[in-house]
């Protein structure tokens, strides 16, 4: 393969190194400003078989959501968003920031969860394909 085709891979082991530092700074950075900080953890168990994360963004109560008022994402404290894997073996973790303008701009589909109960809210989100998301950071291509 070319360099072009590896991402202007250089075999060379001092630039190949330094290359390697991006993610390696991007760790630790990543670590270090999590003292402290707000963490939204979420677990979707559906995403197997849909592809997509549910981002709340409203609740209501009411059948007709004439109570709807914001929540989730649009309320949120948290620095970060974090989507556990619902085997427990891994999870996908983004500035909250990031992930609402990646909501912002690509407008995904609304839907709702319409079971509320005295335990829970029904709830208005949207479905953000983690694929897509994980394109727009650059971890994935269009089409992989």
């Amino acid at each position: 393969m070319k360099g072009n085709e590896m991402g202007n891979y250089e075999p060379r082991f001092d630039v190949d190194f330094t290359r390697g530092r991006v993610g390696e700074q991007l760790v630790e950075t990543f670590l270090a400003d999590l003292i402290g900080k707000k963490i939204e953890v979420k677990t979707d168990y559906r995403i197997g078989e849909t592809g997509n994360v549910y981002v709340e963004t409203w609740q209501y109560s009411q059948p007709d959501a004439s109570d709807k008022k914001q929540s989730g994402i649009n309320i949120s404290e948290a620095e970060y968003y974090c989507f556990g894997a619902p085997l427990g073996e891994g999870f996908v973790m983004i500035k909250t920031s990031v992930l609402k303008e990646f909501i912002r701009q690509t407008n995904p589909r609304e839907t709702r969860q319409p079971i509320a109960s005295k335990q829970t809210k029904a709830s208005i989100g949207r479905l953000v394909p983690l694929a897509d998301l994980l394109c727009s950071i650059g971890l994935s291509r269009k089409g992989n």
